[in-house]
């Protein structure tokens, strides 16, 4: 029990918040290419009267206040539809609250809770399984303008602000041999939220800041401030929100989490080939400004991929057994590629190249490449 409680206490400083994948002013102040709406639709094409049938029906996903563009979409342009599924989105407060959900299975899905987050929840027990992902990177730090950036070596001797060590730059300090939970290497600073963070850097109280998609908008309209670098510059691909169900949901139901698959990446198709459009669904979908949501939509660094990106996660894990946020003790039975399904993404991508290449080959051969060099 005290090692359960020290874990939770641990998730919730290493919480990405959750508008890391997204972001939602609730925290802080096109061409179709195909595709049909739910309102095209005949019930003869939807999924429940052609194809595979799911074996359920609805499924419920951990809303964080940024959303999901790729399920938004998903059920905006009907796909959802098509396959028979109902996504119902249900809001959490937190990412610690949106893993206990899919822990006691509240919900079956969850998305914008990081990469850490599920690993740690993983290491201390809970068996879940990664399927896919959300975000492929958008997080970056952020400094007084004039500072500039060479390499990780640049935050030796200074002050850090998140919510302790960030797993990603702690990665990318330890492949330069530095220790990054050593004080006398770097200072951390905690933060419970992103405009915080950001506050401390313009107060002078940190010299960086590790922020999301949220910030954006107010990052890009401040000229005392400016983004030193990418957390993909320093740990290419690092997978930034991983999709994670539940092991037993998803051994019981292959064919329910493919159709769902398939209709992400249908939907990350349609992102990727239509982005100014989507910054107008999903900034309707979350309520919020169009400028604000196209901070981080539009930024080319911002990046959403269904994905599971294999190789990112078991990096993110053995990096976190050598920042000691994981015990070795608890973990000697965990193989943490038994808790890994590319499966599925691979026969849910391969379906959709076989149906919808010519919709858009470069995006599909692109999806075929990069999973043969993120996932062995």
């Amino acid at each position: 029990m005290k090692k359960r409680v020290l874990s939770l206490l641990i998730v919730m400083m290493m919480t990405f918040s959750l508008a890391a994948c997204g972001g939602s002013p609730a925290d802080d102040a096109a061409e179709d290419n195909g595709a049909e709406t739910k309102e095209e639709l005949t019930s003869e094409e939807k999924g429940e009267t052609a194809g595979e049938k799911p074996e359920v029906s609805e499924i419920h996903w951990a809303r964080a206040n940024s959303g999901n563009i790729l399920v938004t979409l998903a059920r905006e342009k009907g796909y959802f539809d098509e396959v028979g599924l109902t996504v119902i989105e249900d809001p959490m407060a937190s990412s610690s609250d949106a893993l206990t959900a899919l822990e006691t299975g509240a919900v079956d899905v969850t998305s914008n809770q990081g990469t850490n987050n599920p690993l740690q929840f993983i290491s201390t027990g809970s068996d879940f399984t990664i399927v896919g992902g959300y975000m492929l990177k958008g997080m970056y730090l952020v400094a007084k303008a004039g500072t500039g950036f060479n390499d990780v070596k640049d935050f030796v001797g200074k002050k850090i602000a998140y919510a302790g060590v960030h797993p990603v730059v702690g990665m990318a300090m330890l492949d330069a041999d530095i220790d990054p939970t050593d004080e006398k290497n770097v200072e951390w600073l905690t933060y419970s939220t992103n405009s915080d963070r950001l506050a401390a850097v313009a107060a002078g109280e940190a010299d960086y800041a590790v922020l999301s998609g949220d910030q954006l908008f107010a990052v890009g309209n401040n000229p005392d401030l400016e983004i030193t670098c990418w957390l993909d510059d320093l740990v290419p691909n690092y997978g930034c929100c991983r999709m994670n169900m539940k092991t037993e949901f998803v051994e019981k139901n292959p064919v329910t989490v493919k159709l769902l698959l398939k209709c992400l990446i249908r939907a990350e198709q349609y992102y990727r080939a239509n982005t100014e459009e989507c910054v107008s669904i999903l900034a309707k979908d979350i309520d919020a400004d169009e400028d604000y949501v196209a901070a981080y939509l539009l930024n080319e660094n911002y990046i959403s991929s269904v994905d599971p990106c294999k190789q990112a996660i078991v990096k993110t894990w053995d990096g976190m057994i050598k920042m000691g946020f994981i015990d070795e003790a608890d973990i000697e039975n965990i193989n943490i590629e038994d808790h890994i399904n590319t499966e599925l993404y691979k026969e849910a991508l391969d379906e959709c190249v076989e149906e919808y290449h010519d919709e858009d080959p470069e995006f599909y051969d692109g999806r075929v490449e990069f999973f043969e060099a993120n996932n062995q």
